[in-house]
């Protein structure tokens, strides 16, 4: 069975002018990451944008991470379709394609009851023998998971980790006592990254990790050692560069900084608009400081491993 842990990676989707998958972007993007040590892969989520593609843009942004990849970390695809009906194509899609994960978003739209939702994850695990990681973002889709049903999925359905964006700390630790046993359950928050951590988090799915994945991959290894004061200072010291990428729709500011360090992705798709100036000169002011500070993370991994 596949275990997850430390720093995942949330990628965004590389675009052409014409709106086509730009493969060689794709393929650096990957590359880079592998090296700086990500722990996995995850394209066709939110970051990238999965619910603007169509459907062969998806598969073929997964296609191109996978052949980039070619097995070196598990990658993880995204499934954010609100309805059973894509969600199984696109599970036995990805399935054929060679995924090693489902990221499945909770169903939303219809409002389910939490036994609607333990009903839809039974039948994603009747499609794709792949294992499952359950992907909570009330915030974003309106339904929150009662964590008594995550420990449900996790005991009968194929969900084995978890991307808990739950903003709520006392839900996420009722969570990880009902359900950690059974699932990995991976922050995708990084504002509160630490904590997560401190509660029994055994990793996280990041965005920012596209540009910093050295310096979470410090936070967590001083997190998850606990050395929290440690790990929180650091983390501290990187929230006011995350915050800079947060500051528009994710992930509008994120591509306009892999562009402004020479990493073009092409520009985000309607209803999103390329980031404003004001954001663009932020980043510009930022990113110098951001970058040293990940060195210097990539230095004291280094130092450590050393020792």
């Amino acid at each position: 069975m596949l275990r997850l842990s430390g720093i995942i990676t949330a990628t965004p989707t590389p675009l052409l002018a014409d709106g086509r998958i730009d493969r060689a972007a794709a393929a650096r993007l990957a590359e880079r990451l592998v090296a700086a040590g990500a722990q996995g892969i995850a394209p066709i989520g939110g970051t990238g944008e999965a619910t603007a593609l169509t459907p062969d843009q998806r598969l073929e942004m997964l296609e191109a991470t996978l052949e980039a990849v070619a097995g070196r970390v598990p990658v993880i695809a995204g499934i954010l379709t609100p309805g059973i009906g894509e969600t199984l194509a696109a599970a036995r899609a990805y399935e054929a394609a060679g995924a090693d994960m489902l990221m499945v978003v909770t169903p939303y739209y219809a409002r389910p009851t939490q036994a609607g939702i333990l009903d839809y994850y039974k039948a994603v695990s009747d499609a794709s023998v792949l294992p499952q990681m359950l992907y909570e973002i009330p915030y974003r889709t309106g339904i929150d998971l009662e964590a008594e049903t995550v420990a449900a999925l996790g005991r009968e359905t194929r969900v084995t980790a978890m991307k808990a964006c739950s903003p709520s700390l006392p839900h996420q630790m009722r969570t990880v006592a009902l359900a950690g046993a059974d699932i990995d359950i991976l922050s995708g928050e990084e504002n509160v990254y630490p904590v997560h951590v401190a509660m029994g988090a055994k990793g996280g799915l990041l965005a920012t990790s596209c540009l910093f994945p050295r310096a979470w991959a410090r936070i967590h290894a001083l997190a998850s050692s606990g050395q929290m004061a440690e790990a929180t200072a650091l983390h501290r010291r990187l929230m006011p560069y995350v915050g800079t990428l947060f500051s528009e729709h994710n992930p509008v500011p994120l591509r306009a900084a892999m562009e402004i360090l020479g990493e073009p992705q092409g520009d985000p798709l309607p209803p999103l608009r390329p980031a404003s100036e004001a954001t663009r000169a932020r980043l510009r002011a930022e990113l110098p400081e951001a970058l040293a500070l990940e060195e210097d993370c990539a230095a004291a991994a280094l130092a450590g491993a050393a020792a």
